[in-house]
């Protein structure tokens, strides 16, 4: 005689496959929905991916979350399943996790409670103040939403996620390794931190082929220049290396270390005038003439540089940043040099170009563009103080600092990581502005430790 538990269960599994015409609507319709609004737009999208539970799957499902004893029947249980239907978007890289999620803010518009509706199917609802990201068993995140499809007047949920190719592929293995290998029992400390290790080293490839990529893309897009990015910023960098030491030597007697603040210089000078410029064969051919004009002029650095005015400007980043750094205009030396050469290879006023370079700063640190994103769930006017607060508090902590390290590339990178970060978990953590405010200190302290950490680097 059968325990009642496989009763409940071959019932469950029954009206289950009853419903597979029900639940294969909802998947090509969800998967057709998300690809009309990601897909054709979006490059970072590079699949969407779907599934139905299997009954095998659905029946251990059902045993190891004891579906049988929280719910009384068949249909409540399949009500009360999140994941029935499966769709995954799959992104390219591991920072194109959270723009996607953040993009869905703008696909689906809040209706009630929890639920967002979709702008291109009414049908179509997502959970989006679910937490995210979420950490899962083995300790590492992902962005999950649970969501549902209204059809013949009935609910079918799906669960959708957010994965990049590496950290999908990283489940995979984990799933066939560690979860189905009937000869892993042993789950120890020693094996976590084995698999932790082999976690984070995906991380690292993922960075690689996210710079290799974006090196084979600009190859293409930039190919009326002569060279890539990376093949502009050396060469721009080196050359004004060298000037310096030459020109340092003449005036000086002397030459500093100038070879990453040269790196510096050249990329900014690369998103300033050549990131989706026309021309860009123009530009470098002027930059070369610069630079071989200055090659042959006299450059004094003993003598002070001249700022038409004080600095401001209403953004708190900008102004934070660009108040010390023209603090330290003539009274650090590395910094005297640094905006010697910006200004000479600029054409504006001082303080122009002074600006010009803040605004490539902030761009480089905050992407700003992403940011404005960020916050949907509060008001307009309550998501711009968030910002704005965020943005002083990263501000702080640079400047605190001291020093001419944060203009270095390697150092923004680790910044601008950090601050993205950051944006995301206050966002994830403090669903109104009284609560945030409540903790801004605490926050703020946090943020300083990271920041730290990055410059102790």
């Amino acid at each position: 005689m059968r325990i009642q538990l496989f009763e409940f269960i071959d019932e469950t599994i029954a009206l289950f496959n009853s419903k597979q015409a029900a639940y294969e609507y909802v998947e090509g319709r969800v998967t057709s929905v998300l690809s009309s609004l990601f897909s054709e737009k979006d490059d970072n999208v590079v699949l969407i991916r779907s599934r139905i539970k299997n009954p095998d799957s659905l029946r251990e499902k059902l045993i190891r979350n004891r579906f049988y004893q929280e719910y009384p029947d068949p249909m409540d249980t399949l009500a009360h399943l999140t994941d029935i239907v499966g769709i995954t978007m799959e992104c390219r890289f591991i920072r194109n996790e959270a723009q996607l999620y953040h993009k869905l803010f703008q696909c689906f518009r809040e209706k009630s409670g929890n639920d967002f509706v979709c702008i291109k199917d009414e049908n179509c609802y997502l959970n989006l103040k679910m937490p995210q990201p979420q950490i899962q068993r083995n300790g590492f995140t992902i962005y999950r939403m649970d969501g549902y499809y209204m059809f013949n007047n009935e609910r079918v949920n799906f669960e959708l996620q957010i994965k990049s190719l590496v950290h999908n592929f990283w489940s995979e293995i984990e799933h066939e390794v560690v979860y189905k290998n009937p000869d892993f029992i042993v789950y120890d400390m020693f094996n976590r931190d084995m698999l932790g290790a082999i976690r984070d080293n995906l991380d690292v490839v993922d960075r690689q082929l996210e710079i290799m990529y974006n090196e084979i893309s600009l190859e293409s897009r930039n190919a009326q220049i002569g060279m890539d990015e990376q093949g502009f910023k050396v060469f721009v960098a080196s050359s004004i290396n060298e000037l310096v030491n030459r020109k340092m030597k003449e005036s000086l007697g002397f030459a500093t270390d100038f070879r990453k603040c040269a790196a510096s210089i050249a990329q900014y000078i690369y998103v300033r005038d050549f990131v989706g410029g026309d021309h860009n064969q123009i530009r470098m051919l002027d930059y070369l003439e610069l630079l071989n004009d200055l090659n042959g002029s006299p450059i004094d650095f003993s003598i002070s540089l001249i700022m038409e005015q004080t600095y401001q400007h209403r953004n708190p980043f900008c102004h934070i940043t660009g108040g010390f750094m023209q603090s330290k205009l003539n009274d650090d030396f590395q910094w005297h040099v640094f905006f010697m050469m910006i200004f000479l290879l600029r054409c504006g006023s001082n303080i122009e170009d002074f600006d010009d370079y803040i605004q490539v700063y902030y761009r480089l640190v905050i992407q700003p563009s992403w940011l404005k994103h960020a916050f949907t769930s509060l008001s307009e006017k309550e998501a711009f103080e968030v910002r704005n607060r965020l943005e002083e508090m990263m501000a702080d902590a640079i400047v605190s600092h001291n020093t001419i390290q944060m203009v270095y590339e390697e150092t923004m990178y680790r910044l601008m990581n950090c601050f993205e970060t950051l944006v995301t978990q206050v966002e994830n953590q403090y669903a109104s502005i009284d609560d945030f405010r409540k903790d801004e200190t605490k926050i703020s302290s946090r943020l300083s430790m990271q920041v730290h950490e990055i410059f102790a680097k």
